[in-house]
């Protein structure tokens, strides 16, 4: 459950008109929650034939579910006609790491930006609030400020900085938008195939992890943190502006299982360490968080000790929603 003080700063949003797209996804499943416990309507978009599981038997009055493809400017425009939304949270993202999935995040990352900076031009809407990534930047010995330069090295993080000079910009040309570029994110609906539910279901269900055979660090921020953040950026005109939202601490894989196991209770062995280092794995990636401070108001409030805990606790309870994410192989993280 989202605490208190994050269901009261989601009050704020109470009586506007509220859409989040990728309301399907991780990140867009919690902010969906954290609305309506906060007594706000929301107008829920998921792609066509996406995913639904993380919403499956949520039900609310406040809550109206909308099939849309972002890309599709038809599409797009009818819903934006028919809600007239105030505040936009655009979270929708395509993953996956094939042909077909580069194809989709050029077209819903960079068309799909460009379709959505159309239809909120067009319908006036006050606020439109963009999830982008700290893959956008390239590995870095030294924190990841916003104008740190930009050199991806993943064909996400190429379209999702492509998006975010589009947003640049439109927000240059009056147009309402903030860009959050997220940290590496976990907490409560994350998919299965992940490392921090990998870990933890190793952990309960006493199974070994294979980790890489390089030390690779994150920057992990919970995804309650990530809500406050966006419904800060919510509550303040933006053009243009870009944020990096992470904790600006870098915790290696073996670091996370310790804390893991102190989350648990239950040690997680490690069967071999023999894994290649994938594209997005790297000795060092973490965010400077200082312009977020500065500006939004925004620290993180859950440590990475605390944001475990909370996470195990609602695996615990949420065993089979959990399983729902298609993890393919468990026991690789």
């Amino acid at each position: 459950m989202p605490s208190e003080a994050l269901v009261r700063l989601a009050g704020a949003f109470e009586g506007k008109r509220v859409l989040v797209t990728g309301a399907g996804g991780f990140v867009g499943a919690n902010l969906v929650r954290v609305l309506l416990a906060g007594g706000c309507r929301v107008e829920a978009l998921q792609r066509p034939s996406g995913s639904s599981w993380r919403l499956a038997g949520l039900e609310n009055p406040w809550l109206t579910r909308h099939e849309v493809d972002v890309a599709d400017r038809r599409q797009l425009t009818a819903v934006f006609a028919q809600v007239q939304p105030e505040v936009v949270f655009h979270l929708a993202v395509p993953r996956g790491h094939d042909e077909r999935a580069r194809d989709e995040m050029m077209r819903v990352n960079v068309l799909g930006a460009h379709e959505m900076m159309r239809v909120v031009r067009a319908h006036g809407t006050g606020r439109l609030i963009v999830a982008g990534s700290m893959l956008e930047h390239g590995p870095s010995d030294a924190a990841l400020g916003e104008d740190h330069p930009t050199r991806p090295n993943t064909w996400h993080g190429a379209t999702k900085a492509a998006a975010t000079l589009l947003y640049q910009q439109g927000g240059g040309e009056g147009l309402p938008v903030t860009v959050l570029r997220l940290a590496h994110v976990y907490g409560p609906w994350e998919s299965a195939h992940r490392f921090a539910p990998t870990a933890i279901r190793a952990a309960l269900e006493d199974r070994p992890v294979v980790l890489t055979r390089e030390l690779a660090r994150r920057d992990w921020v919970h995804v309650h943190d990530v809500c406050e953040a966006l419904l800060l950026a919510g509550l303040r005109q933006g053009h243009g502006d870009v944020y990096n939202i992470g904790t600006g601490i870098e915790t290696s894989n073996e670091e996370l299982l310790e804390h893991v196991a102190a989350a648990t209770g239950r040690a997680v062995r490690v069967a071999a360490r023999t894994l290649a280092p994938r594209i997005t794995d790297a000795r060092h990636r973490h965010a400077d968080r200082s312009r977020a401070e500065q500006v939004l108001g925004w620290v993180p409030r859950l440590s990475l000790s605390e944001g475990l805990r909370h996470t195990v606790r609602w695996y615990v309870e949420n065993t089979a929603a959990w399983s729902q994410a298609g993890d393919v192989r468990p026991e690789v993280v």
